[in-house]
């Protein structure tokens, strides 16, 4: 027996190849740390990326999928270091976590990893180099942890295809405010998704820093002092909002400009808030004057409404738990769109007929 390791790195090109071809995908990326010319050899596998994602928090988290397979890459950071403004620090070391999901398998592999002599940035860059996943890369941002100016952020970062913002529990600062504009000027450009967590809107961080995005999605969960008619500036496919409430004549004047022509690439649009008061639908639909749709079910009210495009729109209103008010809009465009039904929130127990 020998404690000699195998000198993989100093085989012949062809014989090293087929050798890393009988390694796992932990394997292959530890591979790639040993060298310029290891990384490109593992670059050239081209493995299948699935998703992958980046979260940007006290302790960076970057996973990366492969199918069945996850790895991910928990970046062990000193303790006293209270809020990152940059991506030079350095690493304690590196907890690398390899899950595989496969039914018949299911098995669960951690090991540590030393930091390679890598700063946070280049451990970023040097997983996102392995090769492109097959959508989009994605990153989440905790602004009350991280604060990073917007040069910093566009030099690291790959070309980003989703982004998600997450405030902290408490009221957020000046400096968050400052921290989630940075993400959103540095990103905005190219992204198709946006994702708001936790968000208190204001003057200085409202939907209008959206503004005319050309997104595919965009989702507020659990924000506060939200303005339905911030929205009228939005250019969004898709829009999701979870807010703390919401003004039942605010949304009938956005649907009546919907019905005039504005935000013409809207197909969905989904709403949900707290209420006090048990909300009028049948009003609802008398002022946007649409047209009633029998139900699947009694609990829901459905109607459609035709804007000066003859644009169809299926608004479906319902009413959970007494308290949570719930209004979702389909547009009929040119395609057939599928019929999404959102769980709101699953604890929520129905209750009567609203």
């Amino acid at each position: 027996m020998t404690d000699q390791r195998f000198p993989l790195i100093r085989l012949p090109d062809a014989l090293g190849s087929k050798v890393l071809q009988t390694t796992n995908h932990v394997e292959m990326i530890a591979y790639s740390l040993l060298s310029k010319k290891a990384s490109s050899t593992v670059k050239a596998f081209r493995l299948p990326i699935t998703h992958f994602k980046i979260t940007m928090k006290k302790q960076p988290q970057i996973e990366i999928q492969f199918s069945f397979i996850s790895i991910k890459f928990e970046l062990i950071m000193h303790e006293n270091d209270e809020k990152m403004t940059n991506l030079n620090g350095l690493p304690i070391n590196v907890k690398v976590t390899y899950r595989n999901n496969e039914i018949h398998e299911r098995r669960e592999i951690l090991s540590t990893w030393p930091n390679q002599g890598k700063s946070v940035g280049e451990w970023i860059q040097h997983l996102c180099s392995i090769n492109h996943p097959k959508l989009h890369y994605v990153a989440d941002f905790h602004v009350r942890e991280k604060e990073l100016d917007i040069q910093t952020l566009r030099n690291t970062f790959p070309k980003l295809g989703s982004i998600s913002i997450i405030f902290p529990q408490t009221e957020p600062d000046k400096p968050d405010i400052l921290s989630a504009q940075n993400v959103l000027k540095a990103f905005l450009l190219n992204v198709k998704r946006v994702g708001l967590e936790r968000a208190r809107f204001q003057d200085h961080f409202s939907l209008q820093h959206i503004g005319m995005a050309n997104l595919e999605w965009l989702s507020t969960h659990s924000s506060r002092n939200l303005r339905i008619d911030d929205a009228l500036t939005l250019n969004a496919e898709r829009i999701y909002l979870h807010t703390d409430h919401i003004s039942l004549r605010d949304l009938t004047r956005f649907l009546k400009l919907w019905k005039k022509g504005s935000n013409p690439r809207l197909e969905e649009l989904t709403i949900c808030w707290r209420t006090q008061i048990i909300p009028n639908w049948k009003m609802f639909r008398n002022e946007l004057k649409g047209r009633r749709i029998k139900a699947v079910s009694q609990r829901w009210k459905k109607f459609r409404i035709t804007n000066c495009r003859a644009v169809r729109a299926n608004i479906n209103c319902k009413l959970f738990g007494g308290n949570l008010a719930f209004v979702q809009f389909i547009s009929k465009c040119l395609r057939v769109l599928e019929f999404v039904v959102i769980k709101v929130i699953h604890s929520f127990k129905h209750s009567g007929k609203s």
